[in-house]
């Protein structure tokens, strides 16, 4: 069942609270190819799997707050993202895995506009990003 991402949440166990979160990018997980053409090759060129994964990198809005002070990059922690729970849900599906922040800009300043900033996350393949299911009574 498609839902909303209303109430989902992003925590960093290190470096905490990074401000409200306008959305978090898709966690995607991507496979390189290797090429295996050879001489006798003919029509297309052919691919086998690479070996290792990217584990990804997600890019978070974030309602800039000059309050809070934003986490610096290479900072190894605990990311977990918590999906909204739908209809007659018990636990929260979350993503969940070591990782660090990439990019940490100042806000763009204009008037009529919010102060955000996009942070990306990249998960370092360590731990995760591990996706676990939302439970159901």
């Amino acid at each position: 069942m498609a839902d909303t991402g209303n109430g989902a949440t992003l925590a960093l166990a290190t470096t905490g609270a990074i401000g409200n979160i306008r959305n978090i990018g898709e966690v995607a997980r991507e496979l390189g190819k290797l090429e295996d053409s050879h001489l006798g090759t003919t029509s297309n060129k052919t691919y086998i799997p690479d070996d290792l994964a990217e584990p990804g990198e997600i890019e978070v809005e974030v309602e800039f707050d000059a309050s809070i002070e934003l986490p610096g990059v290479g900072t190894v922690e605990t990311v977990t993202i918590t999906y909204p729970i739908i209809t007659d849900g018990n636990t929260a599906a979350n993503h969940a895995g070591t990782g660090f922040l990439t990019r940490v800009p100042t806000p763009l300043l204009a008037n009529g506009q919010l102060q955000v900033v996009r942070v990306k996350i990249a998960f370092d393949g360590k731990t995760g990003p591990t996706f676990t299911a939302e439970t159901t009574p």
